[in-house]
């Protein structure tokens, strides 16, 4: 039984150290515009915002599955939002959305030589805060973003997307990566409107470790 039990735990000690072998951590920041849409179903509208310049930042594991795939979680900070402007009875009104999340991507990465890279992968996001400003022929508002789930609530708090990304690393470990992600999950508390996020990134990141 004593055997047994030394030959098990040295094939999980030489399994957890092909998997650290195998791993590497890599850090990035960038720029984040985003916009959100919306549907209307009372009036049977939809439209969205124009693009709204934030910013991201992340970390992520570059776990090696294979030749050519490997699995990325990672945990980043992304500003998302919109920009929405009204133009119409002679007024000029300007209304920026600024939303503060913490993302978790999950990606499953295909690349050759490891040099080009694609991936696709789903992603979680906790919404930590949020603020309307508007500008124009007014006097400057500013409101906080209330998130919940109530009908006192802005939007809700969780949101999930669809995550599609394409970069290149050079041999130097540094490496240039761009994603699209948008959100399926709808974030408004109004039974009558939706609302959806979506932004893509342009990112600049360091590998660790790599070769």
């Amino acid at each position: 039984m004593k055997t047994f039990k030394s030959t098990l735990l040295i094939l999980l000690t030489v399994h957890a150290s092909n998997i650290m072998a195998q791993t590497k951590f890599a850090v990035s920041a960038g720029i984040s515009p985003a916009f959100y849409y919306t549907n209307d179903d009372y009036y049977d509208q939809s439209s969205s915002s124009d693009f709204k310049a934030g910013f991201c930042a992340g970390v992520n594991l570059h776990i090696t599955m294979g030749k050519h795939f490997a699995f990325e979680p990672g945990v980043s900070f992304v500003q998302k939002g919109g920009i929405e402007t009204d133009n119409s009875m002679n007024n000029h009104l300007k209304s920026t959305l600024t939303l503060n999340y913490i993302e978790v991507p999950l990606d499953f990465i295909y690349s050759r030589r490891n040099r080009f890279y694609f991936g696709i992968g789903p992603s979680l996001d906790f919404a930590m805060s949020g603020k309307v400003k508007i500008s124009g022929d007014v006097i400057p508002e500013n409101h906080d973003i209330k998130f919940g789930s109530g009908s006192e609530d802005d939007l809700k708090s969780f949101d999930a997307g669809v995550n599609l990304l394409a970069g290149f690393h050079f041999k130097n470990g540094l490496f240039v990566a761009t994603n699209i992600n948008t959100g399926f999950i709808n974030l408004s508390n109004d039974n009558s409107t939706k609302f959806y996020n979506a932004y893509w990134s342009i990112k600049l990141g360091y590998t660790f470790g790599s070769k």
